[in-house]
C-alpha cells in the first residue's frame, strides 16, 4: 500500500511517533495531496485500506483530538530534506474568520527558489498584528534549534517594525531589510519618503548616510515601482542590495497560496480548537514541504519548467510537485516504479 511505504520513508526521516498514528499521518498526507483540501469529510474518501468511510473519519477525530504536533517537527524535517549553508528568513502572518474564531497565524520561513518553506510559526490570540514579544518568542525559538551563522537575512513587511523590536534584532546580530511605511518618520521627525518623492518610475536610490529610525542607527533604500508605488526599507547591514534582497519576502506570500486557495485549500478546516487546527497545519506542511521536494526533481531530471516573458517561472516547483504527486498516486498501478521512487525522495536518508 502506498502509505506503508510513506509511513516507514517517514520514520528513516526522523519523525518520532507510535506506529498507529505514524500509519495514520502517512494516510492524511497522501489524501490531502490526491483530494487538495483538509476537510475531512473530502479526506476519508481518499484514505486506502479496508475500513468503512465512517471508521476513517471517527479514527480522524481521534488522531487530532489526541495528538498534538509541534511545528518544530516540520522545521526538522524541511531542514533535514535540503540542508544549506544560510537561510533568508521571511517573516508574515495570514489570517481568516471561521465563524466568530480568528485564526491568525505568525510564521517564519526561509526563501527558496520562488516559494517560502515553512520551519515555525505560532498562533495569535487574537485578530490583527502582532507584538514585539510573540516576535522575539518565535524568533527566540528558532535560534534553539538553527545556529545564528546560518541566518543570512530576516526579510519582513511593514507591519513589523518598532523601537524595541528593531533594538532586540540589532542585539542578536540578526540581519534585516524590512519594509517601512510611506509616512515613516526618522528620530530627529523628518518623514523618510522626502528621500525618495522625486525618484523616477522604475527607479531606485541607496542613501549613503545612515540615519536613527526607531533609535536604531540604520541604512535606508527606496524605489518607486512602474505602477508608481513606493518601497522604501531599512537594514542594519550595507543597503546596497537591500531592494533585491527584500524582494525574496514575496515567496512567503506564494506559501500563504500554496498552503490556501493553490494548494490544500487549509482555510476550509472546520475544526475549531488552535491546538487541533495547528496538528493539522502540521501535517499540511509536511505535505507541502515533500511535493516541493518531488517538484525539485522534475524540473531537475524530467521536465524542466518553462519561464514566462517576464523571467519568473511558469508554475511554482510546489505544484509542479502537487500536479505530479497527484498524477503518480491516481495511477499508482501503473505508475508504480515512478511512485516509488517519488516516496522515496521523501526519505531524507
Amino acid at each position: 500500500m502506498k502509505h506503508t511505504r510513506l509511513m516507514g520513508l517517514l520514520k528513516e526521516s526522523g519523525l518520532k511517533l507510535h506506529k498507529s498514528r505514524l500509519e495514520f499521518l502517512s494516510l492524511m498526507m497522501i489524501a490531502i495531496v490526491q483530494a487538495k483540501t483538509v476537510n475531512l469529510a473530502s479526506l476519508v474518501g481518499m484514505m486506502e485500506g479496508k475500513a468503512q468511510a465512517d471508521s476513517f473519519y471517527r479514527r480522524a477525530q481521534r488522531f487530532f483530538q489526541d495528538l498534538r504536533l509541534a511545528d518544530e517537527m516540520v522545521l526538522k524535517y524541511a531542514l533535514k530534506s535540503r540542508s544549506q549553508k544560510s537561510y533568508s528568513l521571511c517573516l508574515d502572518r495570514t489570517n481568516w474568520k471561521f465563524g466568530k474564531l480568528d485564526i491568525n497565524i505568525l510564521t517564519l520561513a526561509y526563501a527558496h527558489e520562488g516559494v517560502a518553506v515553512p520551519l515555525l510559526w505560532c498562533f495569535l490570540p487574537k485578530a490583527g498584528n502582532s507584538n514585539t514579544q510573540e516576535r522575539i518568542s518565535l524568533l527566540e525559538r528558532l535560534l534553539k534549534l538553527l545556529p545564528l551563522e546560518q541566518i543570512e537575512v530576516l526579510l519582513a513587511d511593514r507591519e513589523f517594525i518598532g523601537g524595541d523590536w528593531l533594538a532586540y534584532l540589532e542585539s542578536k546580530n540578526i540581519p534585516f531589510v524590512i519594509r517601512v511605511r510611506k509616512d515613516a518618520l526618522g528620530d530627529g521627525w523628518f518623514g523618510l519618503f522626502g528621500f525618495f518623492r522625486q525618484l523616477p518610475v522604475a527607479q531606485h536610490k541607496v542613501l549613503k548616510q545612515r540615519y536613527r529610525i526607531f533609535g536604531v542607527e540604520l541604512a535606508i533604500a527606496g524605489a518607486r515601482l512602474a505602477d508608481g508605488e513606493y518601497i522604501i526599507v531599512v537594514s542594519n547591514r550595507n543597503p546596497k542590495d537591500a531592494l533585491s534582497t527584500y524582494a525574496q519576502r514575496w515567496q512567503i506570500e506564494c506559501l500563504f497560496k500554496a498552503l490556501k486557495s493553490s494548494g490544500f485549500d487549509f482555510e476550509k478546516t472546520h475544526l475549531r480548537h488552535l491546538d487541533r487546527i495547528n496538528t493539522l497545519l502540521v501535517v499540511v506542511n509536511l505535505a507541502f514541504v515533500g511535493a516541493l521536494k518531488v517538484g525539485e526533481f522534475v524540473h531537475r531530471q524530467l521536465k524542466p519548467i518553462s519561464i514566462k516573458s517576464h523571467g519568473r517561472r511558469q508554475k511554482s516547483l510546489f505544484r509542479v510537485g502537487l500536479d505530479y504527486l497527484r498524477h503518480l498516486l491516481t495511477n499508482s498501478v501503473t505508475k508504480k516504479r515512478e511512485l516509488d521512487l517519488c516516496l522515496q525522495l521523501l526519505s531524507c536518508t
